[in-house]
């Protein structure tokens, strides 16, 4: 394989703080301006397929949608058991054994995948019998094999830190998925289309990533069965945290469907739809810390100062992102979606403030399986689930759609809890008090800009509050000089 960089060896760094408390200076990366490209891309492709769905679908297909989408958010452990993340860390200590562990974590990807999408077909045979519904599933479980594959040279890249090698096949891929669902959306063909949109999307990715991987020259020896076993038995807990994280995130649109039929999970998909697509810029940055994060192992100074620099960045967006959508939530939804959609307005603002608990529990998680105790992640996420499906067994029947929203708020809150208690021994400092008062500010100021405003189009609201708050972040330090020099280092 072709030689790391010296900063790449694996080895753990010692070096200290300065005496500002600020994490020294790193050489440059450009990783994060290649996570934020392909994260971008992901984010501006996911509204205008999302837009097309909404049009497209109306309130009921939307809510077939989102129980099939649920559905394989679920079996997406079985295809994969998190080797793609467990990869990650293990190829960023050690880029020389990347080889033998590629070429495992091919062989159990495809096997798993197999098993897992011929089970998808069969449940959604058995339990819906639609043939178009089948015929979705079919291509669901298609994209979903696809993906799985293709994680795995992606978490070379990344635990090489060349995050950018990712950046055509997303780019390639995301084209195809745009293009192809306004085709299906613009011909009428319902959901078998969106979903055979996003095979397509799968498959280019996979052919794309997969030519820049053997470009690269890594030699794949042939994965013997005790290192196969080996991978998938090391990766267990970061699969078993895909399923339990799967289950508190999706199992209310699968139990909506069940107690309150398609219009209620369309209007429930319709009100958490945008509000998902965020958490992707939670991902871009924690994504490039994760193989830094990992070389802080036994260093609480050094993983403390680096959580505190993500946790400013993430609190900085995600609470201003949260109050702005309380306030133009039923303006918001009409506007993209048309007035059917009037229903999800509630939904969502009681799901706004979601976002900076996911933000933080993004960041906690991400530092608990960067220092080797994943299963305590795994541990909280498991817990996680089980509040969510017994909150919703007992919320759902009621309320509906306003019912899940809320017992998803409750379960990222007690996730938040639990991460941030078991990240406390790995790091020094985890005081958010100052930074609260640096964000919150600004974002007073943002929220009553929007509410003396007169009658403005939403659009124009959201873009005057805006404003208002990044000038107000700048005076009251939001953010720190220092951060952004971290981050170009990235």
């Amino acid at each position: 394989m072709p030689s790391a960089p010296e900063s790449l060896t694996g080895a753990p760094s010692h070096r200290a703080l300065d005496a500002s408390g600020a994490l020294p200076e790193a050489p440059r990366g450009g990783n994060l301006l290649s996570l934020a490209a392909v994260q971008a891309l992901r984010m501006g492709a996911g509204v205008a397929v999302n837009l097309m769905l909404l049009r497209a679908l109306g309130v009921e297909g939307l809510g077939v949608h989102a129980s099939l989408t649920a559905l394989v958010a679920l079996a997406a452990f079985g295809a994969g058991l998190g080797i793609d993340r467990l990869l990650r860390r293990e190829i960023a200590r050690d880029p020389a054994s990347a080889g033998p562990r590629v070429a495992a974590g091919l062989a159990a990807s495809a096997a798993l995948s197999v098993v897992t999408g011929t089970a998808i077909v069969a449940w959604v045979a058995l339990v819906d019998g639609r043939r178009e519904v089948v015929l979705a599933a079919l291509f669901a479980a298609v994209a979903l094999g696809l993906q799985t594959l293709a994680a795995v040279p992606v978490a070379y890249f990344h635990g090489v830190r060349a995050m950018g090698l990712g950046v055509p096949a997303s780019l390639a891929g995301r084209a195809c998925l745009v293009v192809g669902t306004a085709i299906a959306a613009g011909l009428g063909l319902g959901v078998t289309a969106a979903f055979a949109a996003q095979a397509l999307d799968a498959a280019v990715t996979l052919a794309v990533t997969w030519g820049v991987f053997r470009r690269l020259g890594v030699r794949l020896p042939a994965p013997r069965p005790t290192e196969v076993r080996a991978l998938v038995r090391d990766a267990l807990p970061f699969g078993l945290n895909v399923l339990f994280g799967g289950v508190y995130l999706g199992v209310d649109v699968l139990l909506l469907a069940w107690l309150r039929g398609d219009a209620e999970v369309g209007a429930y998909r319709a009100a958490g739809m945008l509000l998902a697509l965020f958490p992707v810029l939670a991902d871009t940055l924690t994504t490039g810390l994760f193989p830094r994060m990992a070389r802080h192992l036994g260093r609480p100074d050094l993983a403390g100062a680096e959580l505190r620099f993500a946790s400013r960045l993430l609190l900085a967006v995600s609470v201003p992102a949260a109050a702005g959508a309380v306030l133009t939530a039923e303006p918001l939804l009409v506007f993209l979606g048309g007035a059917p959609f009037a229903a999800s307005a509630v939904p969502f603002a009681v799901l706004a403030p979601l976002l900076p608990l996911r933000f933080l529990n993004n960041g906690y998680g991400m530092t608990l399986s960067a220092l080797d105790r994943q299963d305590l992640r795994t541990r909280g996420v498991f817990l996680a689930a089980l509040l969510n499906v017994l909150a919703n067994l007992v919320v759902l029947p009621r309320y509906g759609a306003v019912g899940a929203a809320a017992t998803t708020l409750l379960t990222e809150a007690a996730l938040l809890a639990w991460n941030r208690r078991a990240v406390a021994p790995l790091v020094t400092g985890l005081r958010l008090g100052d930074t609260l008062v640096r964000i919150g500010l600004p974002t007073a100021g943002m929220a009553a800009t929007m509410l003396l405003l007169p009658p403005v189009h939403v659009l124009l609201a959201i873009a005057a509050g805006g404003v208002v708050y990044a000038g107000a972040a700048l005076l009251t330090g939001a953010v720190r000089r220092d951060d952004l020099r971290h981050l170009r280092r990235v």
